[in-house]
């Protein structure tokens, strides 16, 4: 018994582990593949339901903490540049680059592990094209797009510099697309996963900068 109540002491008079995020990072997640669509064009229009095939999205940025010295928990902000490319019958279907921006609170939970929630939102550019079907020509258009996630992540700080983890978050996108004299309107919205592989530029808090 009293090697269990030393052991809770020491826990609780341990320093927490202070937020220090100056991180670059690469990442790399799976895409929602279902979507409903509305399509216009000077003859006809039509709305309904299908799917991709799968997605994939890779991107590229830098997340900063803004945690006061000796906190464990702060703000973090970021922003990335992203493309996902899903595909469509074993062929590219639609293909996006984004720029995004993101808000969040980070938790250093110790000294090698770090965790972020954050919303991000982002403007993008789109092409689609789908091929030819029994029953419709082919389609090539391109747009805007917008998004809308929610994302937690987890890393463990391998070296100083090092870190790797895994992320699980929630996509809203909607595409807006004209080509071949026709408008189509692409909404989805499902989970994904990813991986993250970041460096550390910094790991001094920022009130001591």
């Amino acid at each position: 018994m009293n090697h269990i109540l030393l052991l809770v002491l020491v826990v609780t008079l341990m320093p927490a582990a202070e937020l220090a995020v100056r991180d670059i990072h690469l990442g790399l997640a799976t895409r929602p593949g279902d979507f409903d669509f509305d399509l216009s064009s000077s003859s006809a229009t039509a709305s309904g339901s299908d799917a991709f095939d799968g997605g994939l999205s890779l991107e590229g940025g830098m997340r900063w903490s803004f945690a006061r010295t000796g906190d464990s928990l702060g703000l973090v902000l970021g922003t990335d540049l992203a493309t996902d490319q899903l595909t469509y019958d074993s062929e590219l279907g639609l293909s996006t680059l984004w720029v995004r921006a993101s808000a969040g609170l980070g938790w250093a939970a110790s000294d090698r592990i770090t965790v972020i929630g954050e919303i991000l939102g982002g403007f993008g550019l789109s092409n689609l094209d789908l091929p030819a079907s029994a029953i419709a020509p082919s389609l090539s258009a391109s747009g805007s797009a917008i998004s809308y996630e929610t994302r937690v992540s987890g890393t463990w700080q391998f070296t100083r510099a090092f870190n790797a983890g895994l992320a699980l978050g929630w996509l809203i996108t909607s595409h807006d697309l004209s080509g071949d004299e026709i408008d189509i309107t692409i909404d989805q919205g499902g989970w994904y996963v990813g991986l993250i592989a970041s460096w550390r530029i910094s790991d001094t808090p920022s009130g001591l900068e």
